[in-house]
């Protein structure tokens, strides 16, 4: 009886104490818990056979819209070991950290992996995915179809860096690529949900967002405490998009109003199921982004609609890659945050949801007035920001103008003597993270500025 007795409770305490949910090929698999009541999916990163550097300066890293944790961790999987082939993936003249690299011997993919880099260099490397995304275990509770750009940034950004928190007893560097950059600015400026007279009556879109001051101190580490990130690294963080003002039109908002989950996974899943099929979108999707970029680039200065289209640079991809972003990378999305990108375009700023506050009977963003209207405006808000960032941008404009980005961000902040910021060539927005040039022309910057971060919360006087 003793036996069973102490056998229950050697059980009950491996469950109770074991955070970790599951195991991954790719990492260690935890669970999160949003405000909200959203389970959303991250991963302890390692490659396979070897361990996350447990004892190491955590980095969490969100995706951009429209992906996942995926892009940040290219590998070949054990279906496709066929298809990838390295004389079609490897440069002849490899960076010098992957040179004489054995696993990159053995899998060609992971030199464009910012994860694997981050975990060679020694850090723990924590992916997340947003709620409604990611694929079959790693995919994060959808939750409501009422979702903004807000609410990945309040809810599951807060959740994700208190689950790195608890975990490693350590403060995270955050970032990531795009909306990846705007969740972790808005983060760090103290933002929070606050709940109008209208939720009693159960309004849609009643809360509106708000800052709080204690919490801007904590973020940014003037004084320690669980939500408490240490900097920032920023890939084309997403700001006002470059939009042509003939979308402003009444039928374009309409579309994106009703609250709509589209699960890309099924038909990208569907896609595959049937080889030719799958190649000959592939392969449509190559020509025409061939045929953008080309079209772009020679009569760019001609029509912006047309600079605005060049998304991905051909330049900076290859064939693998490219299927390995559509394949995988590729996800869902909520139609509301493209309306809330939208009003960043077209309205020429970044605030929070335009129905927020129970405001649900807008269909198109009004006319900003900060101050006035009743709205929180990230944009004007940056200088609450003290942590550092390093901010790497595109060079062709499209979605993100690095311009703008330099001078409503990394100039408008709070400034930190950490701050850097690089302008990448021969980049697009797409392709940045995991293009061609990421291995020799990004990823190294990106190492050089967390160890002099590192060193300096080691050292703050040197």
């Amino acid at each position: 009886m003793k036996r069973i007795a102490f056998l229950l409770g050697l059980f009950l305490a491996l469950f109770i104490f074991n955070t970790s949910q599951a195991t991954n090929l790719y990492g260690d698999v935890y669970t999160a818990r949003t405000d909200d009541g959203i389970t959303i999916k991250l991963l302890r990163y390692h490659p396979p056979g070897q361990t996350a550097n447990i004892q190491a300066q955590p980095v969490l890293l969100f995706p951009g819209i429209l992906c996942n944790m995926e892009e940040f961790m290219q590998h070949t999987p054990a279906k496709l070991k066929n298809l990838y082939s390295e004389e079609n993936i490897l440069p002849s003249n490899l960076s010098n950290w992957a040179k004489d690299d054995k696993r990159i011997k053995q899998d060609p993919m992971l030199y464009y992996s910012l994860a694997y880099y981050l975990w060679k260099k020694g850090y723990d490397v924590w992916l997340m995915n947003y709620r409604g995304t990611g694929i079959g275990d790693m995919k994060s509770d959808v939750g409501s179809w009422r979702a903004s750009l807000d609410t990945w940034a309040i809810y599951d950004t807060k959740a994700a860096i208190l689950k790195v928190y608890s975990v490693t007893g350590k403060h995270p560097i955050i970032g990531g690529h795009s909306t990846g950059g705007l969740v972790s600015y808005v983060y760090l400026q103290g933002t929070e949900f606050k709940k109008t007279w209208l939720c009693y009556f159960h309004v849609p879109w009643c809360k509106r967002v708000v800052s709080e001051s204690g919490l801007v101190k904590e973020r940014n580490g003037e004084i320690q405490g669980p939500q408490t990130v240490l900097g920032v690294v920023a890939l084309d963080p997403a700001m006002i998009p470059p939009l042509p003002q003939s979308l402003d039109k009444w039928v374009n908002w309409a579309l994106l109003d009703p609250p709509i989950y589209v699960d890309l996974r099924k038909l990208i899943g569907l896609l595959q199921k049937n080889n030719t099929v799958w190649n000959y979108s592939l392969m449509t999707t190559e020509d025409l982004n061939r045929a953008i970029y080309d079209a772009g680039e020679n009569y760019g200065k001609y029509s912006e609609f047309l600079k605005d289209l060049m998304m991905m640079n051909p330049n900076d991809l290859n064939g693998d890659l490219t299927d390995f972003l559509i394949r995988y990378v590729a996800d869902s999305f909520y139609t509301q945050m493209f309306a809330q990108y939208g009003d960043f375009g077209l309205r020429h700023t970044v605030r929070e949801y335009f129905e927020n506050g129970g405001r649900g009977y807008l269909v198109e963003p009004p006319k900003p007035d900060p101050g006035h209207d009743g709205y929180y405006y990230y944009i004007k808000n940056m200088y609450k920001i003290r942590v550092p960032f390093i901010t790497i941008l595109s060079q062709s404009n499209s979605l993100v103008a690095a311009n703008e980005v330099i001078r409503d961000l990394m100039k408008a902040k709070t400034h930190n003597s950490l701050d850097e910021y690089y302008i990448i060539d021969g980049t697009a927005h797409v392709d940045l993270p995991f293009g061609l040039k990421a291995p020799s022309e990004i990823f190294p910057k990106i190492g050089s500025w967390l160890n002099r971060v590192r060193k300096y919360k080691i050292d703050p006087h040197d």
